[in-house]
């Protein structure tokens, strides 16, 4: 079975020397889905738009706006937006182009974010979703539809939580936060899946479970390489001061690097312990082969004596010739003979490897 490799897959899409700031898309990119969640403490509107023109008059009505593009299929309409809302051409150019690990630049009014969302439906495949974080406004782009922002949607609608009287700054965290949190069933999954293989490998090795647990340690080797950016992404939203992150913001955002920080941990114990299966399972097909060799060696061992005799009363010497050529064969039980000297050859030779413990 053929399996793709995504460790060195790259997905940028701007040919080498390309202009930089230049919008590059794939082909297999479709039309953009842009949706305006406008709110306030009081008020709220929520509604698909089509042209830049309606996104900047609802900028003026409310104090924050998120505005959410999937799809990057309409390259002139996202220069439309960078240019509405002053995005740097750099900034914009990396938010359409699926290959960036996740980071936070500051620019001179507004913080360019890049998280990787993982899809949700089980798999490890993950996501780009990059945030423009401005004064009153969060611009999301996403690769694809699907996303596990429902929960904060619900927030804002229901207005539960204080996410309707905050800034566009605690509304990035919260989206940021379901992204974070969207790694932990992902990573309960790989331990029950790694745990089922434990039982396997411990009781009954067998050629597939090295297979399945080289798959596993590449899933991990995955997540760890998904995850371990996002920690210094958090730290440097910290640690460093961004005029754009209110005081009363940066507690949660530390949540989210102890988050990742708890998330780095559970992805190396798993790394441990699919690691200790693989010498494990060698271990164990080395003792089941040496089993089986022990076997073979002691019945190997036993007939040697059977063997030697067999073949010393096997030889045609001419008694005739001389008394000495092998008197027992003119003997009355001569043929029991041989066989009691095979059988007490055999018992004492068993005897003596069952006494040095050879057999247990």
């Amino acid at each position: 079975m053929k399996r793709k490799s995504a460790l060195v897959k790259s997905t940028r899409k701007s040919p080498p020397g390309s202009a930089p700031g230049q919008l590059t898309v794939g082909r297999s990119s479709g039309a953009p889905n842009i949706r305006v969640m406008a709110f306030g403490p009081d008020r709220i509107l929520d509604q698909t738009v089509t042209n830049v023109s309606a996104i900047v008059d609802l900028r003026k009505d409310f104090p924050v706006i998120w505005v959410d593009i999937v799809q990057f299929g309409d390259t002139q309409l996202i220069s439309d937006v960078g240019e509405a809302f002053g995005l740097h051409k750099l900034a914009l150019e990396d938010a359409v182009t699926s290959h960036q690990r996740p980071k936070v630049e500051e620019y001179s009014d507004h913080l360019f974010l890049v998280a990787l969302m993982l899809d949700g439906q089980g798999s490890i495949d993950t996501e780009q979703v990059s945030f423009f974080l401005g004064d009153g406004y969060l611009i999301t782009f996403q690769e694809r539809p699907g996303d596990c922002f429902t929960r904060a949607r619900d927030r804002i609608t229901n207005a539960k939580g204080r996410i309707r009287s905050a800034g566009s700054d605690y509304l990035c965290y919260a989206l940021l936060d379901a992204i974070i949190d969207g790694y932990f069933p992902a990573l309960e999954r790989q331990g029950d899946i790694l745990e089922a293989l434990e039982d396997r490998v411990v009781r009954s090795p067998e050629l597939g479970n090295i297979a399945e647990l080289h798959d596993m340690k590449r899933n991990l080797l995955l997540l760890r390489r998904a995850i371990w950016p996002h920690r210094e992404m958090f730290n440097n939203l910290v640690r460093d001061e961004h005029d754009l992150i209110a005081l009363e913001t940066r507690p949660f955002l530390r949540d989210c690097y102890d988050h990742t920080i708890q998330l780095m941990d559970i992805v190396e114990t798993y790394r441990e312990i699919a690691s200790g299966l693989v010498d494990v399972h060698i271990s164990s097909v080395s003792m089941r082969l040496n089993e089986v060799m022990k076997v073979l060696t002691l019945v190997a061992t036993l007939f040697m004596p059977l063997s030697f005799i067999a073949s010393l009363y096997g030889m045609n010497f001419d008694r005739t010739a001389s008394p000495w050529n092998m008197p027992e064969l003119g003997w009355y039980l001569g043929y029991p003979f041989a066989l009691l000297l095979m059988v007490g050859s055999a018992a004492g030779l068993l005897w003596y490897i069952w006494k040095k413990g050879w057999m247990r």
